[in-house]
């Protein structure tokens, strides 16, 4: 949920007006990341030995949130955009990039 909180955030950052961003990076930070981080953790020990219902709280507060986001961010469509970019072509040289090497005194560029 972290790759999606963070895209929120800065997409969210960037519908705010100049002189309210930080407001409402203080906002997030401060409220939303102390709510979620650590209400939700004291929330979610109530259900330990309910699980089941636990489950479906999470699965209402999941739902709630999902509608929230998509009628808080508005993004323009892009169907019709065409990319002047050149598609590479696959190769195993290149996953071999996603692994680093481990060289003692090495040095990575």
């Amino acid at each position: 949920m972290g790759f999606f909180s963070s895209w929120l955030f800065k997409s969210g950052l960037s519908f705010a007006p100049e002189d309210g961003k930080g407001t409402a990076s203080s906002a997030y930070g401060g409220l939303g990341m102390a709510l979620g981080n650590n209400g939700f953790n004291v929330i979610g020990a109530l259900f330990l030995s309910q699980f089941r219902l636990g489950f479906i709280v999470f699965g209402i507060f999941t739902f709630a949130g999902v509608l929230i986001a998509t009628l808080i961010v508005h993004e323009p469509s892009n169907l019709d955009e065409t990319s002047t970019k050149k598609k590479e072509k696959f190769s195993l040289k290149n996953v071999k990039l996603i692994f680093p090497s481990w060289q003692i005194g090495a040095t990575t560029t």
